[in-house]
């Protein structure tokens, strides 16, 4: 096609063309694949449609970068160094450019030039200058309109052209796409390296392909395309291998073109390959991984390798060659992954660059240096709450019914402060009825007295004291129907004002005091932590309710009965609080921590799970 387009353009732009050079105009701007060819073709078409012009350009470029190129001239013969633009049309292409609309330029000397803007989808794609005799006003309206019908033209191919540069570039991106996920799912280096292999001969249509790996400072093949085993020995291989070699060592393709014709620059083992296999187009690519050499590929055809398919190959090795090194790498024997992290690692540590890894190795040292010789004091943790030294409760003295409630859980009452009555009518009858008993008796008495009647005188008066007693007791029940707080406290439990006229039981629990100057703390310590806790140790509590500030406190008591709680098991420790601050409550839950002794901070922060694994491996050893 080239060969022939090349024939139509040498006679295409002759000044003395027939009918048969405008009828190849015309097949060729049906046929070209390429631009110039295409513009020419055009542009000849366009020109010779009107003998009135003498001199035609076509300009094209970028849309809208402002930089245009003559990529077509008519006649051919005008093209000149010294005269880059048909006849002097530097002003019209600067008007044409500049207003984005066609300008004309009447010289008065019955010549005419015209600059028609290409603009298509609303960007400025180029321009058409055009010099012509002006033989009558006419002209230049025909021209004109030639060339607004003309313009499509022009904009379909633009528009052919870049549809398939864009399906060119989506099937390459495709294959390269495919053959990442091709090398991704397999396993094993070599299997990946044959994978290659054969994907490189399926797309390029080639008659070998050979992948070596590059260990040792050399290249040793490890798959050949559609081959199972590969035969070093063999003097083919070994040329391969020295093709493979010099590529690495120049880091770039190179290539040995068919019937021993030698491109500038190219390296003997890669001609001595394409002699042995007599005359075949051999292409050798070097297999990076960031800037290390890994392997490299060698492919043998007997068509050429066009710059297409170099750039392509190039391509899919620099997407293959790290994917092949990773393959390659865990196929080695765990000692040998080892060594070579190992390695890896001191050579990021004391080489050059890598300053984040030195930085971050010097914090860890630093970090696991200030762990292992500083102390601090061990403390054990656990849950506490707040209660009442002593804990008083105020219970019913008798059956009776609530008439009054005075105070309820939390309110802080002084002693001797009433915190409810009870109904005491029943017992105020009661009281009235024995003082009526007492006088009869004590009339009884008298009557005796009078019949100096030794006998009655002493049943009345055991009578009058019997009455006394059982007076003195309804008055102490009386005075028991009033509850009353034995000591200035806080009430704990207790809330009666629900209950006004309720029936109550003697001895039914209704208030529950305690002390407000005297407090302790119960904390349920876990089993792991009791071997360290022992009476007389202090430490510090810290409130949910009060997180400003912490308490000191001491153990007065070690319980020896495990309690579970919360889905812990543990024993519980009491200890003693001041109550120097009033905001402190009974009830009240927070933490407290147990000051033990200065220990290692390293051994503070993991022997929980040193413990916890120590157990574990007992408990699995037979």
């Amino acid at each position: 096609m080239q060969s022939e387009t090349g024939a139509s353009s040498s006679s295409l732009f002759d000044t003395h063309v027939d009918q048969t050079v405008e009828a190849d105009a015309w097949r060729l701007f049906a046929q070209a694949q390429d631009l110039s060819a295409f513009a020419n073709a055009w542009l000849t078409i366009l020109s010779r449609s009107y003998p009135d012009v003498q001199e035609s350009a076509l300009m094209l470029g970028a849309p809208d970068q402002g930089h245009y190129e003559i990529v077509a001239r008519f006649p051919r013969s005008a093209t000149s160094q010294d005269d880059p633009l048909p006849g002097n049309c530097a002003a019209v292409l600067e008007a044409s450019l500049e207003r984005r609309r066609p300008a004309i330029e009447d010289t008065g000397h019955a010549q005419l030039r015209i600059g028609y803007p290409l603009i298509f989808s609303g960007k400025l794609n180029g321009v058409v200058l055009v010099e012509a005799d002006a033989r009558d006003r006419s002209t230049s309206r025909r021209i004109m309109r030639h060339l607004q019908w003309s313009a499509p033209g022009i904009e379909a191919f633009l528009g052919r052209h870049d549809r398939e540069r864009g399906s060119a570039s989506a099937a390459k991106a495709q294959f390269l796409i495919g053959a990442a996920d091709a090398l991704a799912a397999e396993d094993h280096g070599i299997d990946a390296a044959r994978v290659f292999a054969n994907l490189l001969t399926r797309q390029f249509n080639c008659d070998r392909v050979a992948v070596g790996r590059y260990r040792g400072h050399r290249s040793r093949l490890v798959a050949v395309a559609q081959s199972v085993k590969v035969d070093r020995r063999d003097t083919v291989s070994r040329a391969i291998e020295d093709a493979q070699n010099e590529a690495i060592d120049a880091e770039i393709p190179i290539v040995a073109s068919g019937n021993n014709q030698v491109a500038p620059g190219i390296l003997s083992a890669n001609l001595i390959l394409s002699r042995r296999l007599g005359g075949a187009e051999i292409v050798s690519i070097p297999l990076f991984r960031s800037d290390r050499a890994i392997g490299a590929v060698t492919m043998q055809r007997a068509a050429p390798f066009s710059e297409a398919d170099i750039d392509l190959a190039d391509a899919v090795a620099a997407v293959a060659g790290p994917l092949l090194h990773d393959k390659w790498q865990q196929d080695r024997w765990l000692p040998m992954i080892a060594l070579d992290r190992t390695t890896d690692v001191i050579r990021k540590l004391f080489g050059p660059r890598y300053f984040a890894w030195k930085l971050t190795t010097v914090a860890i040292l630093a970090a696991t240096a200030f762990l292992t010789f500083a102390t601090d004091t061990y403390r054990v943790r656990a849950r506490a709450q707040i209660q009442g030294e002593t804990r008083r409760l105020i219970s019913a003295p008798f059956d009776g019914f609530i008439r009054t409630q005075y105070a309820r859980a939390g309110d802080i009452v002084p002693a001797d402060f009433v915190l409810a009555e009870l109904q005491d009518n029943d017992l105020e009858l009661e009281r009235l009825r024995q003082i009526a008993h007492k006088r009869q008796h004590q009339l009884e008495l008298d009557q005796a007295l009078a019949k100096r009647d030794l006998a009655e005188i002493n049943i009345a008066r055991a009578q009058i004291d019997q009455s006394d007693a059982e007076i003195d007791l309804s008055q102490q029940m009386i005075a028991r129907a009033k509850l009353r707080a034995p000591f200035a406290a806080v009430v704990v439990s207790g809330d009666l004002s629900q209950s006004v006229g309720k029936p109550v039981s003697r001895g039914d629990t209704l208030f529950e005091l305690a002390p407000l100057d005297r407090y302790r703390v119960t904390a349920l310590v876990p089993e792991s932590e009791i071997g360290e806790i022992a009476v007389g140790q202090t430490g510090q509590m810290l409130l949910s309710a009060l997180p400003d500030r912490t308490y000191p406190f001491k153990i007065v008591s070690v319980t020896s009965v495990a309690q579970a709680a919360e889905g812990t098991n543990g024993f519980e420790v009491i200890g003693t609080v001041p109550a120097e601050d009033q905001s402190m409550r009974p009830g009240m839950e927070g933490v407290i921590k147990i000051e033990i002794e200065r220990r290692n901070l390293a051994w503070i922060w993991v022997h929980p799970a040193i413990d916890w694994l120590r157990i574990k491996l007992w408990g699995l050893i037979p």
